[in-house]
């Protein structure tokens, strides 16, 4: 009898396991072909709570869409489409899981979301055909699909939604002829079991990008192939993506990906020509600087790196090979420059500095003014040691080297005051934290440029469109994109209110806006 249940038992268990692997979903990201150029997630539901849109002073707002729907649809629908705003889930799609978005020469523009109940799905989409917004379902090799407006097709199975554009009859053919390929696709064949694709998930960011330079460069892949090795191909490399919206600020994340020893070689030499930034001219710099610039670099290194690059090797020639090598040699350390102002009566004010080895470069420059060939109302004049003007008609360009720092002005009061610390400089600015330990380091600073007078009489006297652009632009406190060691680069929009997510501030500047 033991052994009998024990039997039954295990039969049972068999059983129920057999059916289970059966029943089980496809993983409806499989569909995402190996080939595809670029893909994008989008998390949905993150950025539905970031943007507050469940919070209680939304509810109002909701109710307010809800019933601006009842005019022009009948009660069946309205009553579908309000189950949905209130409730998503019974759209039939599981917003709790990405949204996928990619492309290939099949599949343009196409979007791939997971399906939590075909039932509700096509409820939806029987409401939709009602309203004459799609054609009629139809059953395919293993989906349904419809159309909508001639340009979209829709199709859908127990487990994956898929809709993608396409211009005429003969792409769409090749759509519904290639879909079914695509849906019986496992792991091993879809780019989720590639590096790249995994890479692209730890991003971490409420969007995700993977993209493939070689579909959009592909044109001009001659030039960029200058530099690289000749059997790379642009298809080996893949840039990867994030944005993310937290509290007070927005940011983008950006960095190289490869798997080819050769590219990645390259992209690692790359990397020895930028150094930290130590920030020694950031005093020199007014905190009312509208734009700042920074980078650490290593001149040897450069040089060296462009030796690899086919155009640079024609355009200099040996004889000239000593004099650039030395020109780039003496850079070392930081190179910073700013835009200082902007008026109406005079060309925009600016300032640089970069460390250097001597003062060989601008007496070179200085020694060998009559090669420059300069035209009528040009000249080079020597101000002192190590000190030049350049005069055109059009503008001067004070330059020289104090110290070991090169430094390069167009505004005679700046040059006045070269090599004196500013009060308050630019290191009291929000920004200037975030270049601690970059490599490079690029910034705009929207208070400084807001208190412009320009901009003042712009937006006092240039209609309801500045008054409306300046508003969202006195939100943001700056904007700064900075790059590290590895060459991945992150931009950040910094928001002056802190507390609340940077999402949830635009969703409510637009509702101020539109006065909803």
């Amino acid at each position: 009898m033991k052994k009998s249940m024990s039997l039954r038992l295990a039969l049972m268990a068999v059983l129920m396991v057999f059916v289970n692997a059966c029943s089980k979903k496809s993983e409806y990201t499989n569909v995402i072909p190996a080939n595809a150029s670029t893909v994008a997630s989008i998390h949905v539901k993150s950025l539905a709570e970031k943007a507050g849109l469940n919070d209680k002073e939304n509810k109002e707002v909701q109710q307010k869409l809800i019933e601006s729907l009842k005019s022009g649809t009948n009660a069946a629908t309205f009553q579908q489409i309000e189950m949905i705003i209130k409730d998503p889930k019974k759209s039939g799609i599981d917003i709790t899981e990405p949204i996928y978005v990619f492309s290939t020469e099949t599949f343009p523009s196409t979007l791939v979301a997971k399906v939590s109940s075909e039932d509700d799905l096509h409820a939806l989409m029987e409401t939709l055909e009602k309203e004459n917004i799609c054609q009629p379902l139809t059953n395919g090799d293993g989906f349904q699909f419809t159309r909508m407006s001639n340009q979209v097709f829709l199709a859908y199975t127990p487990s994956v939604l898929i809709l993608t554009g396409y211009k005429g009859n003969s792409q769409l053919e090749k759509i519904k002829e290639n879909l079914p390929t695509l849906l019986k696709q496992t792991d091993e064949n879809s780019i989720i079991s590639t590096a790249a694709f995994k890479r692209m998930q730890k991003m971490g960011g409420d969007v995700n990008a993977l993209l493939s330079p070689e579909s959009f460069l592909k044109d001009y892949a001659k030039q960029i192939n200058y530099g690289l090795p000749q059997d790379i191909n642009l298809k080996d490399l893949w840039m990867l993506g994030s944005l993310s919206f937290d509290k007070g600020k927005i940011s983008m994340k950006y960095e190289n990906f490869t798997e080819n020893p050769e590219l990645q070689a390259m992209l690692d030499r790359q990397k020895k020509v930028t150094r930290p930034i130590d920030n020694n001219f950031l005093k020199y710099f007014p905190k009312s600087t509208l734009m700042y610039f920074s980078m650490g670099i290593n001149g040897d290194e450069l040089y060296n790196l462009l030796l690899e690059n086919q155009e640079f090797q024609q355009n200099f020639s040996i004889a000239k090979a000593n004099e650039v090598k030395a020109l780039f040699d003496s850079f070392q350390k930081d190179i910073a420059a700013g835009l200082l102002n902007v008026t109406m009566s005079k060309a925009p004010a600016f300032l640089l500095y970069a460390n250097v080895k001597s003062a060989a470069p601008v007496q070179a420059l200085y020694e060998k003014k009559d090669e420059l060939g300069l035209r009528r109302g040009e000249e080079i004049i020597k101000l002192g040691e190590n000190e030049y003007v350049y005069k055109s008609r059009m503008a001067n360009l004070f330059f020289g080297v104090r110290d070991n720092n090169l430094y390069a002005t167009n505004d005679e009061t700046v040059y006045k005051s070269i090599a004196q610390a500013a009060d308050p400089s630019i290191k009291e600015t929000g920004f200037a934290s975030g270049m601690k330990g970059k490599n490079s380091a690029f910034a705009i600073n929207t208070e400084a440029i807001l208190a412009l007078p320009l901009i003042k009489i712009l937006s006092e006297y240039g209609g309801a469109q500045y008054v409306t652009a300046f508003s969202l632009i006195d939100k943001i406190e700056y904007a700064q994109i900075t790059g590290d060691a590895d060459n991945n680069a992150e931009a950040v929009i910094q928001l002056k209110d802190k507390s609340v997510n940077a999402l949830k501030q635009i969703v409510n500047f637009i509702k101020e806006f539109t006065g909803i």
